[in-house]
């Protein structure tokens, strides 16, 4: 959750993710999981592309109405299970 931090995702793209999950929040993968995400996440995944930070991500949703508030659950939920998948992994600013 530090706004500093980088996120990078590991062996697809935010567009592939996007386009994987399914009307009902749900990303299929590849060993047969699925992983429940929120509606939003759909929102995030294109701009995590390895440059901007969790700040970077905070602000482009706030451009959309999303508040900080509603940004921190979201991205939480989707951290949780990105992170848990392996698909998600984190790097500092600057490094």
């Amino acid at each position: 959750m530090n706004p500093a931090t980088i996120p990078h995702l590991s062996g697809t793209t935010g567009i592939a993710l996007a386009m994987a999950m399914t009307a009902t929040h749900q990303l299929p993968l590849q060993d047969g999981r699925i992983i429940q995400l929120p509606p939003q996440a759909r929102g995030i995944f294109p701009l995590i592309d390895g440059t901007n930070t969790v700040a970077d991500l905070a602000f482009r949703l706030e451009t959309r109405g999303v508040d900080a508030a509603q940004f921190d659950a979201v991205w939480r939920d989707t951290v949780q299970a990105l992170a848990s998948a392996g698909l998600l992994r984190f790097t500092s600013a600057g490094a």
